[in-house]
């Protein structure tokens, strides 16, 4: 068992605690959020595992998996179960309050802007393959171990500030949010098609390179459709408090 396995594993079981106090105290919480939420944990335990990393730092593709999913597929799920929300309903009032002010403080407020998250997502993943970070990363441990947490809390935060349903004072409209997932979407398209084409990372294979691209353009595709997705949700419910009378008439 490694730190990934452990973390994931305990934050599962936290979940999974906090649900089952709700319904023992007769409140209701969707089954289908601690799905989704330990279902996550589990995807990115497993591909954190020593098997599957000894596979991805061997070979670019497996590397490619690893992000796809503990990078951008699992966070998405993670905030999607919306844990806070969760955690605030087992937890005294006081705590509630404390979680507005930690959120809606200066710091919070500049890292949590959709801008900023999109800048530590995406902005990261270039620095990573098109500079000599990806070869570094492959000769020390310390290194990987920084960037695979980095990618996961940075997928968790983009997806948060994109479209989180856990509280988030301040929140830009949803019109700001869904650019920036627009230019977020254009820049991760563009980056697989310069690895592709360009072949970045230069220290990797270029058949590796290529078909790690392929999986980065076509499988990233997903959670940002389903970002998108929860994003026409929100809009629509909005025009929906806004102009109940139209539509009902």
């Amino acid at each position: 068992m490694n730190g990934f396995t452990l973390v994931f594993g305990l934050l599962a079981g936290l979940y999974g605690w906090g649900w089952w106090r709700l319904k023992t105290r007769g409140r209701a919480w969707p089954r289908w959020r601690l799905v989704l939420f330990c279902g996550s944990a589990l995807a990115i335990g497993i591909v954190l595992s020593p098997p599957l990393m000894h596979w991805a730092h061997g070979d670019f593709r497996g590397h490619m998996v690893v992000h796809l999913v503990a990078g951008m597929i699992a966070p998405l799920g993670l905030v999607m179960a919306a844990p806070v929300t969760l955690a605030l309903k087992n937890v005294p009032a006081r705590w509630g309050r404390r979680w507005v002010g930690f959120v809606s403080s200066l710091p919070m407020r500049i890292l949590s802007h959709p801008i900023t998250a999109a800048v530590l997502n995406v902005g990261g993943l270039m620095a990573l393959y098109l500079t000599d970070l990806y070869a570094v990363m492959l000769h020390s441990p310390g290194f990987a171990l920084w960037l695979h947490w980095h990618f996961i809390i940075a997928g968790c935060l983009f997806s948060w500030a994109i479209a989180g349903p856990d509280p988030a004072p301040q929140r830009p409209a949803l019109e700001w949010r869904f650019a920036v997932l627009v230019v977020s979407m254009a820049a991760h398209a563009m980056l697989s098609k310069w690895m592709f084409q360009f072949h970045f990372p230069a220290s990797v294979p270029l058949e590796q390179v290529r078909q790690g691209a392929e999986l980065m353009f076509y499988a990233g595709e997903l959670p940002e459709a389903l970002l998108v997705y929860v994003l026409a949700r929100q809009w629509l419910r909005s025009r929906y408090r806004e102009t109940p009378a139209s539509i009902t008439s």
